[in-house]
């Protein structure tokens, strides 16, 4: 399963809903995409704080939902990490969830006027996904980029202590944060999305503090 998938189950509810992880979903998503991407050898991730992502292989892969994401991924390459994570034209929610309907995890739910919702349907895989995480969290396990990847999305998202549940076993707040960061260090998309997340929240934040005084 990729990442992005994996990730999919972690942000959605079983009856199909983003809940309050809905503001950010989209980000996550699409940082978990572009892990995917790296690994499939169709983008090349550069060097630095804010490197540069371009495409280095032509042609389609063999799943669709890197397909999908080709076309997009043609007009933004070269662009910052950071551009990519942002821009809505990469959000793979809708081949996501055509996937993991295929799979058999999740059954489309079509809605009027609106994108359909993937209700799931078998719950097995994201059981075994969530004890994979405890396990790494606990240090009984080494954390591939899958988890890596996984896990620093959550904490950039700020829903890593209340999603994880009793994969989290006993880390406090603090203790699972400096955890997911020791593990998911060294993954460049992860980052771009924790600074992301953090710039919207330090101006959201200042923008209530201004309108307050006013």
């Amino acid at each position: 399963m990729l990442i992005v998938e994996e990730t999919y189950l972690l942000l959605t509810k079983d009856n199909g809903a983003a809940g309050r992880v809905w503001s950010y979903r989209r980000h996550g998503l699409v940082t978990a995409l572009l892990v995917d991407l790296a690994e499939a050898g169709i983008i090349g991730i550069g060097q630095g704080r804010d490197p540069r992502v371009a495409v280095v292989k032509a042609g389609v892969t063999s799943h669709p939902v890197l397909d999908a994401a080709l076309p997009a991924l043609d007009r933004l390459s070269g662009r910052r990490i950071s551009a990519l994570v942002a821009s809505p034209k990469l959000n793979p929610e809708q081949a996501v969830g055509q996937s993991l309907a295929r799979q058999g995890i999740v059954q489309e739910v079509p809605r009027r006027f609106r994108s359909p919702e993937y209700v799931t349907v078998s719950p097995a895989p994201e059981i075994v996904l969530r004890q994979r995480l405890g396990e790494v969290l606990a240090g009984d396990r080494e954390a591939t980029l899958a988890d890596a990847t996984e896990l620093g999305i959550l904490k950039a998202l700020n829903l890593a202590y209340g999603l994880l549940g009793p994969a989290r076993g006993d880390l406090d707040r603090r203790g699972l944060a400096r955890r997911i960061v020791a593990v998911s260090q060294e993954v460049p998309a992860v980052g771009a999305l924790q600074r992301m997340v953090d710039s919207l929240t330090a101006s959201t934040t200042v923008a209530g503090t201004t309108a307050g005084a006013v």
